[in-house]
């Protein structure tokens, strides 16, 4: 097949997304199928080996959200030469200016929509009013096409399903539940761990930001709270470290500098109030490290024990359960062990990529 991805964030200015949408494009080629990657157009971008094509805009909306120039003249060609596109997450104009572009009649293929969260609102009501709406805004009039314009939408949440068949009126046979997927072959666990609770991931509230303070209040001072990503909160983490001696933030690392501070850690912290299938908590299961979550997307599917999934917002049995695996090393063991297996089990390439294969070739057929 020729398939047509586009994931507007790209490297180096994307993390969790880029690399999930990266390391999909990688399976397609290494199964005999040709890629093409519709991008953002940045300075700086890193092409990682693909065949990039990159649409200009005029800005970001709230510093993320590409505002595409005529996005039509830069992917014709593409959406000619392509058999099916695929647009990852529903959080993009771009990806919605796409699919309107089928409803214009510009291109008659497939299109494949790739779920990746944030469409619930059980966490909303925790962050900002701006934000709040923003979002509400967003999913009242952009969203809908993304849902129920696609042939198809490739949910990494099972549970976020039933919540698309309630917003948009979507059937059943438009939606698939497919896991997210790493090579878990790539991921060695490490016996150089240190006494160290860390988080991953951009610094904006929908990740539970606010909840950092009674978070490193909980680690005790011989252990280290350690914060990798950025953002436009980073100014709070520089206040909570001054507050908090055993807090350390370490900015954007590469990914290649994450994984290796992650595998040094003892446990992970994904205190975020929506998300689809973080990719952290799949690097960390195969690591053989245990994560504490609130119940967001499809993290119950993710995480070794459900007692390690807490209802959203209810960070006191949150903090709790980060103090009880401090104490107990005996347990923190057992977990590593069933992270790891749950990993290998449920979220390794070789599991998880026919599905999609499969679900492609059969949208391709059917046109």
């Amino acid at each position: 097949m020729k398939i047509l991805m586009s994931c507007p964030d790209w490297f180096p200015f994307s993390a969790g997304l880029a690399n999930s949408c990266f390391d999909l494009c990688k399976q397609f080629e290494n199964n005999g199928h040709e890629i093409r990657v519709i991008v953002a157009k940045d300075d700086g971008l890193d092409h990682k080996g693909l065949k990039i094509t990159q649409v200009p805009y005029h800005f970001r909306i709230l510093g993320r959200n590409p505002l595409s120039k005529n996005i039509h003249k830069h992917i014709k060609d593409d959406l000619e030469w392509c058999d099916v596109v695929c647009l990852f997450s529903y959080m993009y104009l771009m990806n919605v200016e796409i699919v309107k572009l089928k409803e214009r009649k510009k291109f008659n293929k497939p299109i494949i929509h790739f779920y990746r969260g944030s469409l619930e609102d059980s966490g909303m009501k925790n962050i900002s009013p701006l934000i709040r709406y923003a979002k509400k805004a967003y999913d009242k009039v952009f969203a809908a096409p993304m849902f129920e314009k696609t042939d198809l939408t490739i949910s990494n949440s099972q549970p976020t399903l039933q919540v698309m068949k309630d917003k948009f009126k979507v059937t059943d046979d438009k939606l698939l539940y497919i896991p997210n997927a790493i090579d878990c072959s790539k991921f060695k666990p490490s016996n150089q761990r240190k006494k160290q609770v860390i988080f991953i991931g951009r610094l904006v509230e929908n990740k539970g930001i606010k909840y950092f303070e009674q978070i490193a209040k909980t680690i005790p001072k011989d252990w280290t709270f350690t914060i990798v990503g950025g953002g436009p909160l980073v100014m709070k983490i520089l206040d909570l470290i001054k507050k908090h001696p055993n807090c350390k933030y370490l900015g954007r690392l590469t990914h290649e500098e994450t994984l290796e501070e992650l595998s040094k850690s003892e446990i992970l912290v994904l205190p975020s109030l929506a998300e689809g299938a973080p990719r952290v908590v799949m690097e960390a299961s195969a690591l053989g490290i245990p994560s504490i979550s609130f119940d967001v997307g499809d993290v119950k599917n993710m995480i070794a024990k459900e007692d390690l999934v807490h209802d959203i917002n209810d960070i006191d049995s949150f903090c709790k359960k980060i103090k009880h695996l401090i104490e107990d090393p005996i347990h923190r063991t057992e977990l590593a062990i069933v992270s790891r297996e749950i990993a290998q089990e449920r979220m390794d390439w070789s599991v998880v990529y026919p599905k999609i294969e499969e679900a492609l070739k059969s949208k391709v057929k059917s046109m």
